[in-house]
Parts: C-alpha cells; structure tokens; sequence
C-alpha cells in the first residue's frame, strides 16, 4: 500500500501553478517531494512560463491603489493560459508513473472568466 502525493495546480502571485512543499539548499530551489516532478526541466520551463504571464496581471502603486490586479487582462488572456495549463497537465500525464495525483484547482476558473 502506497500513499498517493496530491500535486495541487493553483495560480498565485509569484509562484508557478505547480504548489511546492519545501525548499531545498542542495537544489537552491522550491520543490515537491515528487521526484518524478522535481527533476522534469521541461515541466519546471512551462510552470515559469505561466507563473511570468499570472504574476504580469497585478501592478503595485497603481491607480492610488497599493495592489491592483488587472482581471481584464486576465480575461483577454484566457485562452492563452488555458492552453499553458493543458500543456502543463499534459506533461504531467506523461511523467506520472501513479506516484502522484493532481489536484487542478484552475482551469475551471479560468475557463469560467
């Protein structure tokens, strides 16, 4: 009996899709605990990908506002970040050898946009 890893997709500022659980001084970098994920180079070019294009939609001292995220970007946007994210889980599909499962907690909200 072997214990399944949840490897959660969300999108947040600064940080890929791909939600990490630590950070390891060896690697110099955040990283899963999935060692199938961790050491995928093209996995981590598209998680970077889609966190540049996220992190792109909140402005600071904009508008006398301290914070702003730009939903219409976001919005104008939505098909190209559909189509990162299903290249993302795609690439994951491939690589799961049934160590991990995902939990995908964005394409529906950005199909829903």
């Amino acid at each position: 009996f072997k214990v399944m890893k949840e490897l959660r997709i969300m999108l947040d500022f600064i940080s890929g899709p791909i939600w990490t659980e630590y950070f390891d001084k060896e690697k110099g970098r955040l990283l899963t605990g999935i060692e199938k994920v961790d050491n995928d180079k093209e996995l981590w070019d598209i998680n970077e990908t889609i966190q540049e294009l996220f992190t792109s939609y909140y402005h600071f001292d904009y508008n006398d506002q301290a914070c702003f995220f730009d939903e219409e970007q976001e919005k104008k946007d939505k098909y190209k970040m559909l189509a990162l994210l299903e290249k993302l889980k795609k690439r994951l599909y491939e690589i799961n050898d049934g160590s991990f499962e995902i939990d995908d907690r964005e394409t529906e909200r950005v199909k829903n946009l």
